[in-house]
């Protein structure tokens, strides 16, 4: 699955591809270099700025939240 995703913070548009899963993951902006979180859902993609996604939905977050409980 692809999908063109569109930078939070300037707009600048980016296609992504490949998901292997519906983890997410972050993306650094080419053009205004600000890094922000992509989630692959069923319908598409949900994009996040880097601080606002909820804990499951970030990736360092849910790294050690899975990682504290034993679920890796």
């Amino acid at each position: 699955m692809s999908a063109t995703i569109q930078c939070p913070y300037c707009n600048a548009p980016r296609i992504t591809g490949g998901f292997d899963n519906y983890s997410p993951f972050y993306v650094n902006c080419p053009e205004c270099s600000r890094r922000y979180i992509v989630e692959p859902v069923r319908n598409g993609v949900v994009v996040y700025r880097d601080g606002e996604a909820p804990c499951c939905s970030d990736p360092d977050c849910r790294a050690t939240e899975m990682a504290g409980s034993g679920q890796e």
